[in-house]
């Protein structure tokens, strides 16, 4: 009797169930079948080594398999397109014009859409990005056709997207998360994972300075983890916040190396942070439980105002303001998308079981009309991520 059959026969005494399966944990990219030859050296009769031969094992690609969609739409919203990219998006953004809808995508390209038709147009990517593993984490345009992807992997890449050619490349030695351009300057900054904030000059293609923490472990002056988010403020050309993982909003004089004061228990993990029009009120979108959107004071750091929790509670990645009426937010558990009426601080439309989490979102051309407090139906078109697809709403 075998030892498989005699373990059986024990197993039936005792009244334990037999194994069916393989032990142990299976890769879920592909699986390996058993026997499969991966190298075989044989020896021939007089003891010589003969050739050695290299067989591929044989592998079982497993297919994709989507999450359940459960999308539902609630309030004064209603879907103009939805758009299938077929890999994961970790970014989006419309361009200048707001003709086209760029995805950043999880192999390091990026995938550039009409806005109006939902027609793919073009995919971005070069010879630094092929076979690389690395995500496209952050995409930001100015005018002449540019547009600038940030890749994990330390690439910062400025391409005319016209012609499908990238025009220059900064490689950083870190993983880079997110560019930040100034309002009215030709600069712009990159953040990562070392904790530090690089200012760049566009024109001359050089770092200007270098923003971070002095180590004093007797004050908060910057940043002692992954950075996600950066602002500059619309009204001032050296005020800079920032937000990370280390649960604080950092405020920057871009003419000091070190920050200048902070607002502590935000933990962000995405580009969470804005500052109204006015530069007067900042907005923050936390990956929390409790507290998730909140509105502080610029001047003090007080908190002004915390979203009513609901039903439909949700971690932030990511948040902006929409005009001085509105502002919109999007994240996880659950997976959703939400305009906020700030006067009330209650979500008035919201984009409810997606398939993932929302990264990122943008705002698309602003409607004309009346200048005074607008009501929802007066918002721009928006685009925002969830999975693979991109999605476009408006408002009615």
């Amino acid at each position: 009797m075998s030892l498989r059959k005699k373990k059986d026969q024990k197993n039936d005494e005792r009244g334990l169930p037999h194994r069916k399966s393989m032990a142990g944990p299976t890769l879920l990219g592909s699986v390996t079948q058993p026997g499969a030859i991966k190298k075989s050296i044989v020896a021939d009769m007089v003891g010589k080594q003969a050739v050695t031969t290299f067989t591929e094992p044989e592998t079982v690609a497993l297919h994709y398999v989507p999450p359940k969609d459960y999308t539902a739409l609630e309030g004064r919203i209603k879907l103009n397109s939805v758009i299938d990219v077929n890999k994961e998006i970790l970014c989006c953004k419309y361009n200048e014009e707001f003709d086209f809808l760029a995805a950043g995508c999880s192999d390091g390209s990026i995938s550039l859409y009409q806005a109006d038709t939902s027609e793919f147009v073009l995919t971005l990517t070069d010879d630094d990005l092929l076979g690389s593993t690395a995500p496209v984490t952050a995409i930001q345009h100015r005018p002449v056709s540019k547009s600038y992807p940030i890749n994990a992997n330390g690439y910062v890449k400025c391409w005319n997207y016209n012609f499908k050619q990238c025009l220059y490349t900064i490689k950083e030695s870190r993983e880079c998360f997110g560019i930040t351009y100034h309002p009215r300057y030709p600069k712009y900054v990159t953040y990562g994972d070392d904790s530090k904030i690089y200012l760049y000059d566009e024109e001359s293609k050089t770092q200007e300075r270098i923003l971070s923490s002095s180590n004093n472990p007797k004050i908060h002056d910057g940043h002692t983890s992954r950075v996600f988010a950066a602002c500059f403020h619309p009204r001032s050309n050296y005020e800079l916040l920032t937000g990370g993982w280390d649960d604080v909003v950092h405020f920057w004089d871009l003419r000091q190396p070190h920050a200048v004061r902070h607002i502590y228990g935000v933990h962000m993990c995405g580009e969470g942070i804005d500052i109204n029009y006015k530069g007067t009120e900042v907005l923050t979108c936390s990956f929390q439980a409790e507290n998730a959107f909140q509105i502080f004071d610029y001047g003090s750091g007080n908190l002004i105002g915390t979203l009513s929790r609901d039903e439909e509670s949700s971690k932030l990645y990511v948040g902006k303001y929409v005009g001085k009426d509105f502002a919109v937010c999007g994240g996880t558990q659950a997976n959703l998308f939400r305009v906020i009426d700030l006067s009330s601080n209650l979500s008035v439309a919201s984009v409810i079981g997606l398939p993932a989490a929302v990264y990122s979102l943008d705002l698309g051309a602003p409607k004309k009309g009346n200048v005074a407090r607008l009501d929802i139906g007066g918002l721009p078109q928006m685009a925002f991520l969830s999975g693979r697809k991109l999605y476009q709403v408006e408002f009615n």
